[in-house]
């Protein structure tokens, strides 16, 4: 009885709107998206994410597209949009237009404080998915979640599955050790250790400010270490890498890690 008492309890907030917070789906011919948000914690902290539901053999990007490409841009009326999370991409397109993105349905969490609004919560998207042409997507994305005593559990399982799906953080064996720039500044070598076994570990970094990167050339071993030289697009004339760090993607396997670079 217990169990059919939470089966009917799970139905009941499915079909019930009262108990939805996530924006109608806005539609595209490569791929629909969507805002989930929670209801806001004691403290003024918002869960929510980026639902896209990409179709068929079309990809899109992620934050640092790797050469070409649109990173994802998220705006936040309602709240402040404190994080955006990525899971770990994967290196797509050929040798002459490679880019880093996803080829499947991704879910960005996202972290919103909330403290001074009461209300509903607005993202001003842009995306691109690419097929044979790539397609903008602009969209504007409301959800409310104020009028609800106690989170869909649905919504609550999807944003906790996209938290979940997020790199972990650097370990014993998987961690970055050390990053150099070249003479030129038109590379970073990156050492990182990672675990030596399957195919070699792929390589992505972000940047703070406005550096972008490149694809990361072949990964190889010396020693217990991985090593890879990774293309420097763009480095802006002003930064500082001790408050907004470089940090370094890997993803060996199906074991993913991100963590802050620290550059020699």
């Amino acid at each position: 009885m217990k169990r059919l008492n939470i089966a009917a309890f799970l139905l009941l907030c499915a079909a019930s709107p009262a108990l939805s917070a996530s924006s109608p789906w806005f539609e595209t011919p490569g791929g629909d998206v969507r805002l989930v948000t929670l209801p806001r914690a004691a403290d003024g902290t918002v869960r929510a994410m980026l639902d896209i539901r990409l179709h068929d053999g079309w990809k899109t990007y992620w934050r640092d597209p790797g050469g070409s490409g649109i990173p994802p841009a998220v705006s936040i009326s309602g709240a402040e949009l404190k994080s955006i999370g990525f899971p770990a991409p994967r290196r797509l397109g050929d040798k002459e237009t490679h880019y880093v993105g996803y080829d499947a349905p991704v879910r960005l969490p996202l972290t919103l404080d909330a403290k001074a609004g009461d209300g509903a919560i607005t993202a001003t998207v842009f995306l691109g998915v690419c097929k044979e042409i790539c397609v903008p997507v602009q969209a504007q994305l409301t959800a409310d979640a104020s009028g609800e005593a106690f989170a869909n559990p649905l919504e609550e399982v999807a944003i906790a599955d996209a938290e979940a799906s997020l790199p972990h953080g650097a370990g014993d064996g998987f961690k970055p050790l050390s990053g150099r720039f070249a003479a030129d500044n038109k590379s970073i070598s990156v050492r990182f250790e990672a675990p030596a076994d399957g195919a070699l570990p792929d390589v992505f970094l972000s940047g703070a400010s406005s550096f972008e990167f490149g694809a990361a050339g072949p990964v190889r071993r010396e020693g217990n270490v991985f090593v890879a030289e990774v293309p420097v697009l763009n480095m802006p004339k002003v930064y500082d890498l001790a408050k907004d760090p470089i940090r370094l993607t890997v993803r060996a396997g199906e074991r993913t890690m991100e963590s802050p670079l620290a550059i020699e």
